[in-house]
Formats: C-alpha cells, sequence, structure tokens
C-alpha cells in the first residue's frame, strides 16, 4: 500500500509541521507515489475492493466478471487475428487457412477467438437469466438492465457477423439462412436483406460490410454500453439475495474478489481445454454454386430456424418478426410490467411463467435444430432439401 503523500503545494494543517522525511517525499516521490498523485489509482483501487456487497452474495454474482475476463479476451485475439486477415472473397479463405495452417500458435488463437464467442454467448445468457429470476431489475437498476439488454444484442451481432469471415462453405451457407430470414419481414424484409448484403447475394460486399461491423461498429457500441452499465452497477451496487439475509454488508475484498478469481480461472481454463482439444474447424471454401453443403444457421439463431421450419406456409412472419418481436420487448419492458413489490419469485408468478415458457420454448426448438444438424463435409445432401424451408434454404 503506498504510504500517504503531501504535495509539495498542499499547506501543512495540525499541530506539528512537517518532518524531513515527509518534505522529502513531497518533494522527490517514487514513481508509485507520484503516479498516485496524478491519477488517484490507489484511491480508486481502495473505493472498489472496499465496495459494500450485501449479505449473502456468493458465486453467482461471479458471472458478470467472468464475462468481462472471457470479452477481454476476444479484444485481444481479435486483434492478433485481425493483423493477418484479409477480407476478400479470394483472401479471407486462404488467410483463415494461413492462420490454422502457417503460424505456430494460430490455430489456438483462433480457437480462443472461437470458442470465446461461444462461452460469452452462454454466460451472458446464464447471466441475464440469473438477474430475471433473482428480480434484481427492479428500481432503482431498471436502465441497469436496459443497458444489460442492449450488451446481450450486441453480443449477437458480433457471433452472426463474424461467423462469415472464414469464408468457408459453412460461414456461407449458415449466412445466406440468416440474412434470408431478414426478407421475410413484411414491406421492408427484401430492402432489408439487400441492405445487409450489399445486394441480391451474399458476396463480396457483403463480407466486407460485416468484417467494418464486426471490428469497428460493435466494439465501439460495446465499450460504451459496458462502461455505462458498469457505471451504473456502482452506482446502485449489486442486488443481494431474493430473500434478504441477516447481517452487516461486507467488503468485496477478500471474500467475493477470491470467489471472482475462481470462477475466472475455471473459465479461461476450459476456454482453453475447449481451444487445445476441440480446433475450430474450416470447411471448403465457399462455394454459391455447391448442391451438397446443408445450409443451416448458427446454433444461437437455431431456435428461430426450428420455429420457423414447422410455420405453416404464409405464416412465416409469425416465427421470424412476431416471436422474437414480442421477447425483445417484453425483455425491454420487464422492469415495468413487473409491478410486484417483492423479488421473491413466488409473488412474481406470472412474470415467471412468461419467462419460463420463453425460456423452454428456445431451448426446445434450438436442441432440436441442433440434433437434426446434419453430418459436416456436406455428407447426405438429401439433407439439405427436407430439413430446411424453401423459402429460405436456398433461393
Amino acid at each position: 500500500m503506498p504510504r500517504e503523500v503531501l504535495s509539495p503545494e498542499e499547506p501543512v494543517v495540525g499541530k506539528h509541521e512537517r518532518t524531513d522525511v515527509e518534505r522529502l517525499v513531497a518533494d522527490r516521490p517514487s514513481l508509485r507515489d507520484w503516479t498516485d498523485l496524478r491519477l488517484g489509482w490507489w484511491g480508486f483501487v481502495r473505493k472498489n475492493l472496499d465496495e459494500p456487497m450485501p449479505a449473502g452474495v456468493g458465486w453467482w454474482q461471479t458471472l458478470g466478471n467472468l464475462l468481462m475476463t472471457l470479452l477481454a479476451f476476444q479484444f485481444v485475439t481479435g486483434l492478433a487475428l485481425a493483423m493477418f486477415y484479409s477480407p476478400g472473397t479470394e483472401s479471407a479463405y486462404l488467410s483463415v487457412k494461413h492462420i490454422n495452417e502457417g503460424h505456430p500458435v494460430g490455430l489456438f488463437v483462433r480457437g480462443l477467438h472461437v470458442w470465446g464467442s461461444t462461452l460469452i454467448v452462454c454466460i451472458t445468457v446464464a447471466h441475464v437469466l440469473r438477474v430475471f429470476f433473482w428480480g434484481s431489475y427492479k428500481k432503482p437498476r431498471e436502465l441497469t438492465w436496459l443497458v444489460g439488454v442492449l450488451i446481450f444484442n450486441v453480443i449477437l451481432g458480433f457471433s452472426f457477423t463474424g461467423y462469415l469471415l472464414p469464408w468457408d462453405q459453412k460461414a456461407y451457407w449458415a449466412t445466406t439462412v440468416g440474412t434470408r430470414i431478414a426478407a421475410t419481414l413484411p414491406l421492408i424484409g427484401h430492402p432489408l436483406m439487400v441492405l445487409i448484403r450489399g445486394g441480391e447475394e451474399v458476396g463480396a460486399l457483403t463480407l466486407t460490410r460485416f468484417y467494418a461491423i464486426h471490428i469497428m461498429v460493435l466494439p465501439a457500441a460495446l465499450v460504451a454500453f459496458t462502461g455505462l452499465h458498469l457505471y451504473l452497477v456502482r452506482r446502485h451496487h449489486i442486488a443481494g439475495p431474493v430473500v434478504a439475509q441477516k447481517g452487516p454488508p461486507v467488503k468485496f475484498y477478500p471474500n467475493q474478489l477470491f470467489k471472482d478469481a475462481i470462477v475466472v480461472l475455471l473459465g479461461v481454463g476450459i476456454l482453453a481445454w475447449m481451444s487445445l482439444g476441440m480446433p475450430p474447424s474450416l470447411e471448403a471454401i465457399a462455394d454459391p454454386t455447391g448442391t451438397d453443403f446443408a445450409p443451416r444457421p448458427e446454433w444461437y439463431f437455431l431456435g428461430m430456424y426450428e420455429l420457423l421450419k414447422i410455420m405453416p406456409a404464409g405464416w412465416e412472419i409469425i416465427a421470424t418478426a412476431v416471436v422474437p418481436g414480442l421477447v425483445t420487448v417484453g425483455m425491454i419492458l420487464v422492469p415495468w410490467l413487473d409491478r410486484a413489490k417483492s423479488r421473491h419469485p413466488a409473488y412474481r408468478q406470472w412474470i415467471m411463467v412468461s419467462g419460463m415458457a420463453v425460456i423452454l420454448m428456445i431451448g426446445v426448438m434450438t436442441l432440436k435444430g441442433i440434433l437434426e444438424t446434419p453430418p459436416p463435409h456436406g455428407h447426405h445432401a438429401s439433407a439439405t432439401t427436407s430439413s430446411a424451408p424453401p423459402t429460405i434454404a436456398r433461393e
């Protein structure tokens, strides 16, 4: 802990004048003391370490810091990959292949980035569900929840735009299906699809736009929303357990910091294990004329995709606009729709039932899509026509 330093301009207040040591420290501070005088870093750190935590706060409150750590990994690994990546339809695939095969740690770094995006989506969902079931979005934390919902959508945007960048068959057809879903919207559907793709087909402009959004627009949005989210969390503090526990507040350090460190180390360990043990694949280069690859969206859109498949002809808008729209608006408005004064689930029954119904629907549809996903590398090409709705599978 740095010693208290008196500024040379600071007047002496008290019964005793400065000693020679105090005068020397003020005139010639150490580097640590000099930076503390200019930046006030120790006061900032100490304030956060001493932040009072409600009694009963524990392991569930570690998800936020784990998410922040994984996002930091994404920024670092994304920067490393961008130094070797070339965003062109003829060069993108070759640059990713070079990362995989031509660099000693390229495949591992790409694995960290690819599996990191999957873990981030999973951890974000778990964090959102924890806040929802605990009712932590209630007054005065409505804006904290709202910004969190925006962050969740930005993270999905990262996953969607980044998926196309390898420019292999899997990425190409997943993006084709994903962007084609937008075309099912009434009135604005087709213009929206053309805007996203940069034309009628997924091509060079699509890749360029996705790359620009992935490395410039979305990072700026994520940094802004995350900064605002952290400010709101610090301003209103962390909500305690649903049932208040007896006892005085405890400082963040050392108990909660220890729990955060354990969970972060575990999460990073799982990420490294997945990256080494299950390195990301690279299919054949994208071929818009190919007929031996079953088009499927990525797993986080499989729920919508499967819901679309069971819709009768002419009712696709239910799966592509109505249901997703209601879920999104419901998430945004849930702090104001939930009028119960208590955060206990027993007093928020209709909110709990509605939320669990949505979670069950998404979970069942996603699981159905995962189980029905055809084998990789284009095997069983008949699945192309049997497992995908003709309105969105191939145009």
